[in-house]
């Protein structure tokens, strides 16, 4: 009912957390419904899961300034006593990403938000998945250009044509190419789930799935690997990496604020209400990552 306060309370592992994340949104359920007043909200957005895969920091200057590795020569090796020791190579270069801002905002009545309970917190929660949806296309894609952050394909990282081979092997080959030219560990790989999708349902000669049986969800892993399914990836390329090799330093949180002195606002009842946040991209190791071409 309007005015109560509703408090999810269990021990750990119970659920509370996807409880919440499922209401705003950030994840989606495999089964079941979210209803509100009754009725039944059905979210048809993808969720949010490449910023998941990134480590994030705090910084509160409008740039970020960081050393990425760009030489690692390891000369390392057996030698008899009194014998020259072998040198090694180490290269740093600084690098500057600037914070870069992702806003969006829609019209409302002050009406609406007055007659149906709830529904400011409704849409403040469905503008702040917006502002973190693009904020996942960013990481991947953003090209570096004002206003646009520079995402993980804007940089040097190494590539792996598919060619002729079978998708999964392509992957197994950037996989290797992270090893052994990034000498990284991979830790995901990002794909649109339309390039999923034959692998999905890759079958032996008897029409066997692969991947699982159609009954279950099957495991959206490959070669060991979570597989993250997102259109924040153009189809025909997937990612693989190690995401550990990143950063994402955020100078301003989701931050959702509402205001009448828009334009001629004020005098219509209307409201503006607006999320925003500020965030930079670091990537220490660009050859800690590899993108797969033609899949």
């Amino acid at each position: 009912p309007a005015g109560t306060v509703t408090a999810v309370i269990g021990p750990s592992g119970s659920g509370k957390t996807t409880v919440l994340r499922t209401l705003n949104a950030l994840d989606q359920a495999d089964a079941g419904m979210i209803r509100i007043d009754d009725l039944s909200v059905d979210f048809a957005t993808r969720p949010i899961r490449v910023v998941d895969l990134i480590p994030q920091t705090t910084t509160n200057a409008a740039a970020i300034s960081y050393m990425e590795e760009t030489t690692f020569t390891n000369a390392a090796a057996e030698v008899t006593e009194g014998s020259a020791k072998p040198e090694a190579a180490l290269a740093f270069t600084e690098r500057t990403d600037t914070v870069r801002k992702i806003a969006v905002w829609i019209p409302a009545t002050d009406e609406q938000l007055a007659d149906v309970p709830r529904l400011r917190g409704i849409v403040e929660n469905r503008l702040g998945f917006m502002v973190r949806q693009r904020l996942d296309y960013q990481i991947i894609n953003g090209d570096g250009t004002a206003p646009n952050i520079s995402g993980i394909l804007d940089r040097a990282i190494q590539s792996q044509a598919k060619g002729s081979d079978p998708t999964p092997d392509a992957i197994y080959k950037a996989m290797q190419k992270v090893r052994v030219v990034g000498f990284s560990e991979p830790n995901g790989v990002v794909m649109h789930p339309n390039d999923w999708t034959p692998i999905r349902l890759l079958s032996t000669a008897d029409g066997v799935y692969i991947w699982g049986s159609p009954s279950d969800a099957g495991p959206e892993r490959i070669f060991g690997l979570p597989v993250v399914q997102t259109q924040a990836i153009a189809e025909n390329t997937a990612l693989t990496g190690d995401f550990n090799q990143t950063e994402l330093a955020v100078r301003q949180g989701v931050d959702v604020q509402v205001s009448n002195s828009h334009d001629d606002y004020f005098v219509k009842n209307l409201l503006a209400i607006r999320a925003e946040m500020r965030a930079a991209l670091a990537v220490y190791r660009p050859d800690a990552f590899c993108k797969i071409t033609g899949v």
